[in-house]
């Protein structure tokens, strides 16, 4: 059911409060979660680095072993900046 698709004077001013909202609730929360994921990304990292002995030993074995570090080999082979994101936490 649209509630304003018949008063585009509202628009303008509905669209200003829904970015408002969402820029709040951003700005309190994503740091939060940012920080969090970053903590466990660089956990899983570390871990896939030692199962992997720094990415030299990738035999069928692991994987089966560590299924959890498919997403960081992927992450290593994926475009630069997924790349990047690797190489800082490494460097962190």
């Amino acid at each position: 059911m649209p509630v304003n698709a018949d008063k585009p004077h509202l628009w303008k001013q509905d669209v200003a409060l829904s970015v408002d909202l969402y820029n709040n609730w951003f700005m309190e929360f994503a740091p939060i979660a940012y920080r969090n994921t970053r903590i466990i990304t660089a956990q899983q990292l570390e871990s896939a680095l030692v199962w992997t002995a720094n990415l030299t030993n990738i035999t069928s074995t692991i994987l089966r072993q560590h299924p959890s570090v498919l997403p960081i080999l992927r992450m290593a082979t994926a475009p630069p900046i997924a790349r990047v994101r690797v190489a800082c936490v490494i460097l962190k």
